[in-house]
Protein backbone atom coordinates (compact mmCIF):
# COMPACT_ATOMS: atom_id res chain seq x y z
CA UNK A 1 0.00 0.00 0.00
CA UNK A 2 2.38 2.50 1.27
CA UNK A 3 1.74 6.08 0.87
CA UNK A 4 0.80 8.42 3.72
CA UNK A 5 -2.68 8.63 5.29
CA UNK A 6 -4.35 12.37 5.41
CA UNK A 7 -3.91 12.27 9.32
CA UNK A 8 -0.77 12.41 10.27
CA UNK A 9 0.93 9.28 12.30
CA UNK A 10 2.03 10.07 15.68
CA UNK A 11 5.87 10.02 16.50
CA UNK A 12 5.42 8.47 20.34
CA UNK A 13 2.68 5.93 21.51
CA UNK A 14 1.83 5.12 25.52
CA UNK A 15 -0.03 2.26 26.80
CA UNK A 16 -3.74 2.16 26.21
CA UNK A 17 -4.16 0.46 29.84
CA UNK A 18 -3.66 3.18 31.91
CA UNK A 19 -5.75 3.02 35.34
CA UNK A 20 -9.56 5.33 34.21
CA UNK A 21 -10.49 6.95 37.05
CA UNK A 22 -13.51 5.67 38.04
CA UNK A 23 -13.03 2.34 35.52
CA UNK A 24 -11.61 -0.25 38.06
CA UNK A 25 -11.36 -4.11 37.29
CA UNK A 26 -15.00 -5.71 36.86
CA UNK A 27 -16.75 -2.10 37.25
CA UNK A 28 -18.79 -2.16 33.86
CA UNK A 29 -19.88 0.48 31.75
CA UNK A 30 -23.18 1.35 29.26
CA UNK A 31 -21.93 2.82 26.51
CA UNK A 32 -23.20 3.35 22.63
CA UNK A 33 -21.13 1.91 19.95
CA UNK A 34 -21.13 1.14 16.55
CA UNK A 35 -20.53 -2.81 16.43
CA UNK A 36 -19.34 -4.96 13.33
CA UNK A 37 -20.65 -8.31 14.15
CA UNK A 38 -21.52 -9.30 10.27
CA UNK A 39 -18.73 -6.14 8.56
CA UNK A 40 -17.14 -9.18 6.36
CA UNK A 41 -15.31 -6.75 4.78
CA UNK A 42 -14.11 -4.86 7.76
CA UNK A 43 -12.76 -8.44 9.29
CA UNK A 44 -11.11 -8.52 5.57
CA UNK A 45 -9.09 -5.40 6.24
CA UNK A 46 -8.31 -5.74 9.81
CA UNK A 47 -6.97 -9.08 9.46
CA UNK A 48 -4.72 -7.96 6.51
CA UNK A 49 -3.18 -5.38 8.78
CA UNK A 50 -2.96 -7.81 12.06
CA UNK A 51 -1.45 -10.69 10.30
CA UNK A 52 1.57 -8.05 9.45
CA UNK A 53 1.50 -6.70 12.95
CA UNK A 54 1.05 -10.11 14.78
CA UNK A 55 4.92 -10.40 15.28
CA UNK A 56 5.38 -6.69 16.55
CA UNK A 57 6.36 -6.49 20.36
CA UNK A 58 4.14 -3.77 22.36
CA UNK A 59 0.50 -4.40 20.70
CA UNK A 60 -2.89 -5.90 21.75
CA UNK A 61 -4.71 -6.85 18.45
CA UNK A 62 -8.46 -6.21 18.85
CA UNK A 63 -10.21 -9.99 17.57
CA UNK A 64 -12.97 -9.07 14.92
CA UNK A 65 -15.92 -9.48 16.94
CA UNK A 66 -14.90 -6.85 19.14
CA UNK A 67 -14.24 -4.42 16.63
CA UNK A 68 -16.40 -1.50 17.66
CA UNK A 69 -16.25 2.24 16.83
CA UNK A 70 -17.04 4.15 20.48
CA UNK A 71 -19.84 6.84 20.20
CA UNK A 72 -20.51 7.98 23.78
CA UNK A 73 -20.75 6.09 27.04
CA UNK A 74 -24.01 6.30 29.25
CA UNK A 75 -22.80 5.84 32.67
CA UNK A 76 -21.27 2.94 35.50
CA UNK A 77 -23.70 -0.30 35.54
CA UNK A 78 -23.94 0.10 39.42
CA UNK A 79 -24.32 4.20 39.09
CA UNK A 80 -27.19 3.81 36.49
CA UNK A 81 -30.40 3.13 37.28
CA UNK A 82 -32.46 0.25 34.96
CA UNK A 83 -35.33 2.54 34.62
CA UNK A 84 -33.02 5.68 33.47
CA UNK A 85 -31.31 3.30 31.19
CA UNK A 86 -34.58 2.32 29.57
CA UNK A 87 -35.39 5.88 29.06
CA UNK A 88 -32.07 6.83 27.66
CA UNK A 89 -33.21 3.76 25.20
CA UNK A 90 -36.45 4.95 24.34
CA UNK A 91 -35.11 8.68 23.32
CA UNK A 92 -32.61 7.96 21.70
CA UNK A 93 -34.05 4.82 19.72
CA UNK A 94 -36.16 8.33 18.63
CA UNK A 95 -33.49 10.07 17.92
CA UNK A 96 -31.93 7.36 15.70
CA UNK A 97 -35.05 6.41 13.81
CA UNK A 98 -34.51 10.34 12.48
CA UNK A 99 -31.57 8.72 10.12
CA UNK A 100 -30.85 6.82 7.51
CA UNK A 101 -28.82 4.11 6.60
CA UNK A 102 -25.24 4.63 5.53
CA UNK A 103 -22.00 3.84 3.91
CA UNK A 104 -18.72 4.62 5.10
CA UNK A 105 -15.18 3.38 3.46
CA UNK A 106 -12.66 2.03 6.21
CA UNK A 107 -9.01 2.31 4.81
CA UNK A 108 -5.12 3.28 5.58
CA UNK A 109 -4.54 3.02 9.75
CA UNK A 110 -3.37 5.51 11.85
CA UNK A 111 -1.12 5.17 14.41
CA UNK A 112 -2.24 7.28 17.03
CA UNK A 113 -0.59 7.75 20.90
CA UNK A 114 -2.50 5.18 22.37
CA UNK A 115 -3.45 2.53 19.30
CA UNK A 116 -3.83 1.60 15.82
CA UNK A 117 -7.15 3.02 14.21
CA UNK A 118 -8.88 2.95 10.71
CA UNK A 119 -11.08 6.45 10.27
CA UNK A 120 -14.24 6.05 8.62
CA UNK A 121 -14.91 7.94 5.64
CA UNK A 122 -17.21 10.60 5.30
CA UNK A 123 -17.04 10.77 9.33
CA UNK A 124 -20.01 13.54 9.18
CA UNK A 125 -22.73 10.88 9.20
CA UNK A 126 -21.04 9.35 11.89
CA UNK A 127 -20.87 12.26 13.83
CA UNK A 128 -24.66 12.73 13.06
CA UNK A 129 -24.92 9.45 14.94
CA UNK A 130 -23.30 10.70 17.92
CA UNK A 131 -25.28 13.85 18.07
CA UNK A 132 -28.20 12.28 18.03
CA UNK A 133 -27.17 9.63 20.78
CA UNK A 134 -26.49 12.97 22.55
CA UNK A 135 -29.92 14.55 22.75
CA UNK A 136 -31.22 11.48 23.09
CA UNK A 137 -29.52 11.12 26.41
CA UNK A 138 -30.13 14.44 27.40
CA UNK A 139 -34.27 13.63 26.51
CA UNK A 140 -33.89 10.99 29.07
CA UNK A 141 -32.05 13.18 31.87
CA UNK A 142 -34.02 16.24 31.16
CA UNK A 143 -31.14 18.25 29.83
CA UNK A 144 -28.56 16.43 31.55
CA UNK A 145 -26.60 13.50 30.84
CA UNK A 146 -25.84 9.86 32.81
CA UNK A 147 -22.06 10.04 34.14
CA UNK A 148 -19.28 9.79 31.71
CA UNK A 149 -15.54 8.18 32.40
CA UNK A 150 -13.37 11.63 32.66
CA UNK A 151 -11.09 10.45 30.35
CA UNK A 152 -13.77 11.05 27.29
CA UNK A 153 -13.67 14.69 27.22
CA UNK A 154 -11.73 15.25 23.97
CA UNK A 155 -14.88 15.20 21.79
CA UNK A 156 -16.21 12.96 19.58
CA UNK A 157 -13.50 11.57 16.67
CA UNK A 158 -15.02 8.39 15.06
CA UNK A 159 -12.76 5.18 14.82
CA UNK A 160 -12.07 1.99 15.13
CA UNK A 161 -9.50 0.57 17.01
CA UNK A 162 -7.24 -2.54 15.24
CA UNK A 163 -4.68 -3.07 18.33
CA UNK A 164 -3.81 -0.93 21.18
CA UNK A 165 -0.58 -0.26 22.43
CA UNK A 166 0.61 -1.65 26.03
CA UNK A 167 4.11 -0.35 26.32
CA UNK A 168 5.73 3.11 25.66
CA UNK A 169 8.12 3.65 22.72
CA UNK A 170 8.28 5.10 19.26
CA UNK A 171 5.76 5.12 16.53
CA UNK A 172 8.24 4.19 13.70
CA UNK A 173 8.13 0.93 14.09
CA UNK A 174 4.57 0.24 13.71
CA UNK A 175 4.11 3.02 10.62
CA UNK A 176 6.54 1.12 8.73
CA UNK A 177 5.40 -2.31 9.25
CA UNK A 178 1.85 -0.88 7.91
CA UNK A 179 3.03 0.59 4.77
CA UNK A 180 4.07 -2.75 3.75
CA UNK A 181 0.28 -3.96 3.71
CA UNK A 182 -1.31 -3.98 0.09
CA UNK A 183 -5.04 -4.05 1.36
CA UNK A 184 -8.12 -2.94 -0.89
CA UNK A 185 -10.32 -0.55 1.35
CA UNK A 186 -13.77 -1.90 3.31
CA UNK A 187 -17.16 -0.14 2.86
CA UNK A 188 -19.71 -1.05 5.53
CA UNK A 189 -23.22 0.07 5.66
CA UNK A 190 -23.86 1.56 9.42
CA UNK A 191 -27.63 1.01 9.96
CA UNK A 192 -28.08 0.84 14.03
CA UNK A 193 -26.29 1.61 16.98
CA UNK A 194 -25.88 -0.88 19.90
CA UNK A 195 -26.15 0.29 23.66
CA UNK A 196 -23.88 -2.00 25.41
CA UNK A 197 -22.47 -3.82 28.66
CA UNK A 198 -19.27 -3.05 28.31
CA UNK A 199 -16.24 -4.79 30.39
CA UNK A 200 -12.72 -3.39 30.38
CA UNK A 201 -10.48 -6.40 30.45
CA UNK A 202 -7.12 -5.97 31.46
CA UNK A 203 -4.15 -8.78 32.03
CA UNK A 204 -4.39 -11.42 30.46
CA UNK A 205 -7.08 -10.31 28.16
CA UNK A 206 -6.06 -6.88 27.26
CA UNK A 207 -9.04 -6.39 25.66
CA UNK A 208 -13.14 -4.60 25.62
CA UNK A 209 -15.62 -6.76 25.41
CA UNK A 210 -19.74 -6.79 26.25
CA UNK A 211 -23.09 -7.72 26.08
CA UNK A 212 -26.04 -6.01 24.35
CA UNK A 213 -28.53 -4.19 26.26
CA UNK A 214 -30.43 -2.86 23.29
CA UNK A 215 -30.03 -1.67 19.71
CA UNK A 216 -31.48 1.26 17.84
CA UNK A 217 -32.25 1.06 14.22
CA UNK A 218 -31.76 4.16 12.14
CA UNK A 219 -34.68 5.01 9.88
CA UNK A 220 -35.90 3.17 6.86
CA UNK A 221 -34.36 3.89 3.59
CA UNK A 222 -36.68 6.33 1.75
Amino acid sequence: MGGVTALEHAEHVRSHWWPRPGWFPGRRMYAWHLTFEHATALHRLAAAYHERLAASEGLNLVPRRWLHLTVQDVGYVDETPDALVDSVVEATAARLRQLRPFDVMFGEPLVVEESIVIVPTPAEPVRAVGDAIRRGIADATGGGAARTRPDQGHGFWPHVSIAYVNRAGAARPYVAELATVDAAPATVRLAEATLIVQDRVLAPGWVYRWTVRATAPFGHPG
